[in-house]
């Protein structure tokens, strides 16, 4: 039922693909913490920083939008606050035991793939055709892909 990375999730730009492997990652992190009965203290951590790598992700996708002139970047950024904000909601009814983690790790699974296939894409899309490259891009495979 969880997501696990495809070469279909790829955009194209290893900035992005990196992070977006890494919240596959912690969502299947999340996921091992659940099924191995972790405390409820790991568990609130793992979800901590699975909701920091998201707002780091965020911030991060929105640069390359400014990078490449996208023209859509606040309504794309409407979006990251919308997901923010039901993560929050999430995250405080869970600490309320009116959620559970579950709940928040298969929300965060759809939402991430739906995400990407539906929003994401059109960045990449975009991004390929654009004369505004990212800043940094040369560098993206020595530090990300360990390549030189």
């Amino acid at each position: 039922m969880y997501i696990h990375w495809e070469k279909e999730l790829e955009l194209g730009n290893d900035l992005i693909d990196t992070q977006h492997r890494m919240l596959v990652l912690l969502c299947r992190k999340l996921d091992i913490a659940i099924k191995t009965r972790q405390s409820e203290q790991t568990i609130r951590w793992v979800m901590l920083e699975l909701k920091k790598f998201t707002e780091f992700h965020f911030v991060s996708e929105e640069n390359l939008m400014h990078e490449i002139g996208y023209p859509r970047v606040n309504e794309h950024a409407l979006v990251h606050s919308e997901l923010l904000l039901n993560l929050e909601m999430m995250l405080a009814k869970i600490s309320h035991h009116k959620e559970f983690p579950e709940d928040l790790l298969h929300f965060l699974n759809k939402w991430l793939i739906q995400h990407v296939v539906n929003d994401d894409l059109k960045i990449a899309e975009f991004a390929r055709h654009s004369d505004r490259r990212p800043l940094g891009e040369e560098l993206y495979r020595e530090y990300l892909l360990f390549e030189k």
